[in-house]
C-alpha cells in the first residue's frame, strides 16, 4: 500500500485557509463534473517543456477552451498545474495520473480533476478521497462498469481511434446512462460525427500538443477558437 505524503493534512488544511481568505478558487465535485460536461471539450497538453505549456494554456484559453489537462510526463507538471489552479476562467487538470502517489501529488498542486489513461482502483479511490472527479480511460464495457462501480461519473473511452463510431451508441444500449468522451482520435473533421454517435465530451491532444511543442500559439488559438465553434453549431 502506498503511504499517504507525510504533509498532506497540513496542505489541504493551507489550502482551505488560503480559500477562506479569498486565494484559492476551489470548486467542490458537481461544480467541476457540471463545467467538464458543460464545456465538453478537455484539452490535452503532453509537451516538452513547462513554459511551452503555460503559454499554450494561455493560447488555448484566448481560443476559449476552460478545462484543459496537463499530463504528468510534461517536464514540470506539478508547477504548471499549480500555476493555474487558482484560475478563475478555467479549470487544470492532471492527466496520465498511473499510481496513488501520482494522484495525489497532483491534487496537492491543485488539479481540479484527475485523468488516467487506464482503470486504476488506487488512483479512483484516492481522488475520491479527496472529492475530486476522475476521468477514466477505459476501452470495454466491462471497463466502464467497473469504473462507474467505483464512484467514476466520466468515462474516457480510449484510444478512441481503435474504436468505430457507433461504438458509443452501442456501449450506450447496456449502459445508457454511461457518460462517454472520446479520446484519442478525436479531430476538428469527425467531432460532430462523435458528437451524433452520442458522446458526452471530448478529450483532444493532436493539435494543441503539436502546436504548442512548436510554438505555434497564435495559430494555436485559432485551433481551439475552431473547436470551441464547432459544438456550437
Amino acid at each position: 500500500m502506498i503511504k499517504a505524503f507525510p504533509h498532506d493534512t497540513i496542505f489541504i488544511q493551507e489550502r482551505v485557509l488560503k480559500y477562506e481568505q479569498g486565494d484559492v478558487n476551489l470548486k467542490n465535485y458537481v461544480q467541476i463534473i457540471n463545467q467538464l460536461l458543460d464545456e465538453k471539450i478537455v484539452a490535452i497538453l503532453r509537451v516538452d517543456h513547462p513554459e511551452k505549456a503555460k503559454k499554450g494554456i494561455a493560447a488555448m484559453k484566448k481560443g476559449g477552451l476552460k478545462n484543459i489537462e496537463v499530463t504528468l510526463n510534461t517536464p514540470g507538471a506539478l508547477d504548471v498545474i499549480s500555476a493555474y489552479s487558482n484560475d478563475e476562467d478555467m479549470m487544470i487538470g492532471a492527466g496520465t495520473v498511473l499510481d496513488e502517489a501520482a494522484c495525489q501529488a497532483a491534487i496537492q498542486h491543485g488539479a481540479n480533476y484527475i485523468v488516467t489513461p487506464t482503470l486504476n482502483e488506487s488512483v479512483i479511490k484516492c481522488a475520491n478521497r479527496y472529492q475530486k472527479p476522475v476521468i477514466c480511460g477505459c476501452f470495454t464495457p466491462t471497463e466502464m462498469q467497473q469504473a462507474m462501480e467505483l464512484g467514476v461519473n466520466m468515462i474516457k473511452a480510449f484510444p478512441a481511434s481503435e474504436m468505430s463510431y457507433d461504438a458509443i451508441s452501442a456501449i450506450k444500449g447496456p449502459l445508457h446512462y454511461a457518460l462517454i468522451g472520446p479520446t484519442g482520435g478525436v479531430t476538428l473533421s469527425n467531432i460532430k460525427i462523435w458528437e451524433e454517435a452520442g458522446a458526452d465530451f471530448y478529450g483532444i491532444a493532436g493539435e494543441f500538443c503539436t502546436l504548442t511543442n512548436q510554438e505555434k500559439y497564435d495559430e494555436l488559438e485559432e485551433v481551439a477558437a475552431r473547436y470551441v465553434d464547432a459544438l456550437r453549431r
